[in-house]
């Protein structure tokens, strides 16, 4: 059986995807961690929040994520994810982000935006 690990910044949960990663790399695929912040919206940049790069720990992915649009983005690259499964998620997280009466201007949907932008860049490879 294999693992994706999930977790965020805010804990420790990226020192025990690296740990995890270096020790067991033949049952874990990858590590997601969503990039959280304990900042105002307000406070952030006119770009979102800086997502750190993505990188390998014993040639498995270690990526950080906003949305789970970016989080998909990355699954897609790392052959995790069909293209198929990306534009339904697409579809279901701006769904849910106008379900929720969120501003146009909040930093959610400039997190999604972005994230949108990267994957339609993304598809058009598989096209």
């Amino acid at each position: 059986m294999r693992y994706v690990f999930c977790g965020d910044v805010g804990e420790l949960d990226e020192e025990a995807g690296e740990t995890i990663l270096r020790e067991y790399p033949e049952v874990v695929l990858a590590v997601f961690l969503h990039v959280v912040s304990a900042e105002p919206p307000s406070n952030y940049p006119p770009d979102g929040l800086l997502i750190p790069p993505s990188r390998l720990i014993n040639g498995r992915p270690l990526v950080h994520f906003r949305t789970y649009v970016g989080a998909a983005n990355s699954a897609l690259k790392f052959g995790l994810l069909e293209p198929d499964a990306l534009i339904r998620i697409i579809k279901e997280a701006e769904s849910d982000l106008k379900s929720l009466n969120e501003s146009e201007t909040s930093s959610k949907w400039v997190d999604l935006r972005r994230d949108i932008n990267d994957a339609l860049v993304l598809l058009s490879g598989f096209s």
